[in-house]
């Protein structure tokens, strides 16, 4: 569960002033040091919230059809939940946790509480035995494991499906992998999630779609010393033997497979309405449109389109708005903004 947040700068007048980017309330806060100091927040909105539900939404509204499984609230729904009970097929562990998201222009903090998130594999079999998790991975398109940073269980889920799950699995599958923000994490425990995405090769094609600072700290902790975007997608995917490694930033994503590295340029939106979730509906319109059988170049510029609609409009967008979004920000634009080839790997 989100609450989105302002924080204001000034609150004199008729209207606060709020602090425009991260910079400007960092610098805030260090000029503060030994002073102590105190602001004042403005609820924005109040919404659903965390990886999974975000994503769920979103490819949903595309038109996929969804097995949600994750904390949406015992011995009932949360009622923040009850729009995506609409949309999908809802599995709750647990309590949700809570997240109050600081927004800015250039990005956003993120302060969550877990502490009612139990979640791992035996939780995961005492909700969903394994027969039925095997039967609805076997009936499932796409599986999607989300938010490894923040669930400390998730360890314990991969590990169990590993030994369970996937090598019972009759067709080789396609997973979508989201690590959050695993800067939060210590370095081995990253290093040892990147050396289990490398076992999932075994028996799924792993798709791994990480920001900057995922990205960045994902290799540090595997000794990858790589700053241009394109060549460290391309080094990741190697390491960990994934299908695909996407790489998104504000303004622009890359997608490494086998063979070669796509890139695509977004719109970058100047004044967000809503950036918490961006990167959710990102994943969401690259795995859709990886299911509709488009190519990862092609796949870039459906996500870019789905985050750049949910970021500008505060939600997420059905087929025609979707297609109506990229007809006005893709078509006919310059040939920076069309989806294209980094380069090939020998």
């Amino acid at each position: 569960m989100d609450s989105i947040l302002r924080v204001c700068r000034q609150t004199g007048g008729s209207e606060p002033e709020f602090f425009d980017t991260m910079e400007a309330f960092g610098d805030h806060i260090r000029g503060r040091a030994r002073k102590s100091c105190s602001l004042e927040l403005k609820l924005q909105t109040e919404k659903l919230g965390g990886n999974s539900p975000i994503f769920s939404q979103a490819i949903a509204r595309l038109g996929a059809r969804v097995n949600c499984i994750g904390a949406f609230g015992t011995p009932s729904l949360h009622p923040v939940f009850r729009e995506l009970e609409e949309l999908c097929t809802l599995h709750s562990l647990c309590d949700p946790g809570l997240c109050e998201a600081l927004e800015f222009r250039d990005g956003k903090v993120m302060l969550a509480r877990n502490d009612r998130i139990k979640v791992d594999y035996r939780a995961l079999i005492g909700l969903l035995p394994v027969p039925r998790l095997l039967d609805m991975m076997e009936q499932a398109e796409l599986l999607a494991f989300f938010n490894w940073s923040e669930l400390l269980g998730s360890t314990s889920i991969w590990q169990g499906c590993l030994r369970e799950i996937f090598p019972r699995l009759t067709v080789r599958k396609r997973i979508f992998l989201d690590l959050s923000d695993c800067s939060q994490r210590p370095e081995r425990e990253v290093r040892e999630a990147g050396e289990l995405i490398r076992e999932f090769s075994k028996y799924l094609n792993a798709v791994l779609s990480l920001n900057q600072n995922e990205a960045e700290t994902l290799a540090k902790s595997l000794g990858i010393v790589l700053k241009e975007k394109a060549a460290l997608a391309a080094a990741l995917r190697d390491r960990l033997a994934c299908e695909m490694v996407v790489i998104h930033l504000l303004d622009r994503a890359y997608c490494a497979t086998e063979t070669e590295v796509s890139c695509h340029v977004g719109r970058q939106i100047q004044d967000p309405l809503l950036s918490t979730g961006g990167g959710d509906n990102f994943n969401a319109g690259f795995a859709f449109a990886l299911l509709q059988g488009m190519s990862p170049e092609e796949a870039l510029a459906v996500a870019n389109g789905v985050s750049g609609f949910y970021v500008s409009q505060g939600r997420s967008p059905d087929r025609e708005e979707l297609a109506a979004w990229l007809e006005e920000n893709f078509t006919g634009k310059n040939e920076q903004q069309k989806g294209k080839i980094c380069y090939e790997i020998a």
